[in-house]
């Protein structure tokens, strides 16, 4: 059965095309993939899908009565202030207004005025019967019990559900925004970067639950492992067009590559055509000035050289434009950073016990743990940029340090692109242009406050940031949420060469087996455990699974 459909669509911002005439269709049970490039529009596309957002040009029809659920990529901040609990409970709008229904009709059963009149009394006892039955069927009188189900399935302990979401981790609020559409089971679940900040235990769950899930999924991930695991269908979203594959991650990526030859074959016959033909055009007007006789097929070749250029496919672009990233530096001394008796509380709870760890340079450290077990806040004390309760921290001679943060709040909202690049290293403006163009900034973004930014273009910047101040030392904290896969590619291959010392917190199973060669697991009570290895090896070692 169809529940979405695309008629010619077209989506501009500003005068600016995002999308252009794109068709497509969503149908019941289907497990789709949209994939593209940052700022190619892809959750502006789910925002069209989910009716928050209304096209420039063309139709979108939905089934009737359908039940759409949205997750964001960011948490939604008006949860902010009430309990775990508050906030997933609360989510059915259709649940709570049966429920005053219920109570209204049962007002109105006791009055007087409604017991004296049979035909009253009949209408009331019919709207009751039926208003209890949907409410049954929403699930009114299990919703505690469901609740619990979800959050515990999710992670949560019965003594978290009174803390305030806005204390939550980034996952965490992510994993409450998750519980929320959970209990909804919407017809159609459109999920924009589910994974980003969860941990892997989550992940794992969130693959499960995609897999088993009645109605049908949409799913925008930079995760090629999560993709190839629960999607059946890519939609990929290039150029502001929609390009349909039938099949998982890699059966895209394979079956791309093949299109792109295909078309590339097809596009040079077609250009030796049209040359061959303009030849003749030429040869005819030629000879038409001197004999009249050949204007007329002159003419009539003119307008078939026309006709096969506007029917001629577009030049495909084979190689796709990707960021530069190079973290060149000096060395450093043999000790990086040497943390000795340090531990860390949050009011009563304990993130982690009194532990000493020292990292040489040139060493990747993983640094790995469930959502909430505190990874951000010991990468901050490492940093020193929160006081740790006990111990110290030091950074070894030479060392200079760069910080990539998760929540990218020490971006400067106010400052254009080109000032904070001037503002990082003394250079001309012409060289800050062409360190933004190197990472795919257009001159026009150039001149745009950091805040309008989106989630990949803010990660893009803080890259440039690294770079510019020569850090021998990068301290990551989900490096690769919000790039897209090609960037991804690319800040891997750059840290590979990178000979420099590395930590990082990360959940991308991939990144960390490719970078990281010792791991540290925060575990329960806050204890630290060490593993010479990549995340593999640690899984293997540790007796963990996924």
């Amino acid at each position: 059965m169809l529940l979405v459909n695309f008629s010619q669509v077209s989506k501009d911002f500003s005068s600016n095309p995002v999308f252009d005439e794109i068709d497509l269709e969503i149908l019941e049970g289907e497990r789709i993939g949209l994939v593209g490039e940052n700022g190619s529009g892809k959750s502006t596309l789910l925002e069209l899908v989910a009716g928050l957002d209304t096209p420039t040009e063309g139709n979108i029809t939905r089934r009737r009565n359908l039940i759409i659920g949205y997750l964001l990529q960011e948490p939604d901040p008006a949860q902010s202030g009430k309990s775990i609990y508050e906030a997933v409970a609360e989510v059915s709008p259709e649940v709570v207004s049966m429920s005053s229904r219920l109570r209204e009709l049962e007002a109105r059963m006791s009055d007087p005025a409604v017991t004296s009149d049979v035909d009253e009394m009949e209408k009331v006892l019919d709207a009751y019967g039926k208003a209890q039955e949907r409410f049954e069927s929403l699930g009114g009188y299990t919703l505690e019990h469901k609740v619990e189900e979800v959050l515990g399935g999710l992670g949560f302990q019965p003594e978290q559900y009174g803390q305030k979401v806005g204390t939550l981790s980034g996952g965490e609020k992510k994993l409450v925004n998750l519980a929320r559409i959970l209990l909804q089971t919407p017809d159609l679940l459109l999920l924009d970067e589910p994974d980003n900040h969860l941990d892997l235990q989550a992940k794992a769950w969130l693959e499960r639950f995609i897999r088993d899930y009645p109605g049908t999924v949409m799913i925008i991930s930079h995760d090629s492992f999560l993709l190839d695991r629960v999607v059946k269908k890519i939609y990929q979203l290039e150029d502001g067009k929609v390009e349909v594959y039938a099949g998982n991650y890699s059966f895209y990526a394979r079956e791309r590559q093949q299109r792109l030859l295909k078309r590339h074959e097809l596009y040079n016959l077609q250009q030796d055509e049209i040359k061959r033909l303009e030849v003749v055009h030429r040869n005819l007007v030629s000879w038409a000035k001197q004999n009249p006789k050949f204007a007329a097929r002159a003419e009539s070749m003119r307008k078939r050289v026309e006709r096969a250029k506007r029917e001629a496919t577009e030049r495909p672009v084979m190689t796709r434009e990707k960021i530069k990233v190079n973290f060149d530096a000096d060395r450093s001394g043999k000790k990086a950073l040497e943390a000795k008796e340090v531990s860390k509380s949050i009011g009563e709870r304990l993130l982690f016990a009194p532990f000493n760890l020292t990292i040489l340079y040139g060493e990747r450290i993983g640094i790995v743990g469930p959502n909430g077990s505190g990874k951000t806040t010991l990468l901050k004390v490492l940093m020193e940029e929160i006081a740790s309760d006990t111990g110290s921290v030091k950074l070894g001679a030479s060392v200079v340090s760069g910080y990539y943060e998760q929540e990218q709040q020490s971006l400067p909202a106010q400052m254009t692109l080109l000032d904070y690049i001037r503002s990082l290293k003394p250079v001309t403006e012409q060289h800050a242009l062409g360190i933004l163009r190197s990472l795919l900034f257009s001159f026009d973004d150039a001149y745009n406050k950091i805040g309008n930014l989106s989630g990949g273009e803010k990660s893009r910047l803080q890259i440039a940031r690294l770079m510019l101040t020569d850090a021998n030392l990068l301290v990551l904290d989900e490096p690769t949420n919000n790039l897209d896969i090609a960037s991804i590619e690319v800040l891997e291959a750059a840290l590979g060469q990178f000979e420099g010392t590395i930590v990082t917190v990360s959940h991308d199973r991939y990144f960390l087996d490719k970078i990281v060669t010792k791991t540290v697991a925060i575990g329960e009570s806050g204890r630290m455990a060490s593993y010479a290895g990549n995340f593999s090896y640690y899984l293997e070692k540790s007796g963990q699974s996924l």
